[in-house]
C-alpha cells in the first residue's frame, strides 16, 4: 500500500538564487550538494490527495461481519437444526 503523505517533490537547481527561493518555500525539507554547480533540494507535497481506497474500510467489514452476520448465522443455524 502506497502512503502519499510520505511522497516528496525533487527539485534541481544549479544557480544560488533558485536555490535560495526553493529554501524559502514552506514546502522545503532539505537538501543535498550534488556537485559545485548542482543542488538538489526536496519539498513536501503542498496538497495531499487520498485517491487510492484504504485498507481500514476492509477491516471494518470484517468486523461487522463478525459481530452481527456470525451470531445471526449460528443462532438461524441452530433453531432450524433444533426444530426441524
Amino acid at each position: 500500500m502506497q502512503n502519499v503523505r510520505d511522497y516528496l517533490i525533487v527539485k534541481l537547481h544549479t544557480t544560488a538564487k533558485s536555490v535560495e527561493k526553493a529554501i524559502a518555500q514552506p514546502t522545503f525539507k532539505g537538501f543535498t550538494i550534488l556537485s559545485e554547480n548542482l543542488v538538489q533540494t526536496n519539498h513536501y507535497t503542498p496538497i495531499i490527495y487520498h485517491d487510492k481506497p484504504i485498507a481500514i474500510g476492509v477491516t471494518i467489514l470484517e468486523l461487522v461481519n463478525f459481530f452481527i452476520l456470525y451470531p445471526f448465522f449460528f443462532t438461524l443455524t441452530i433453531f432450524l437444526t433444533t426444530f426441524h
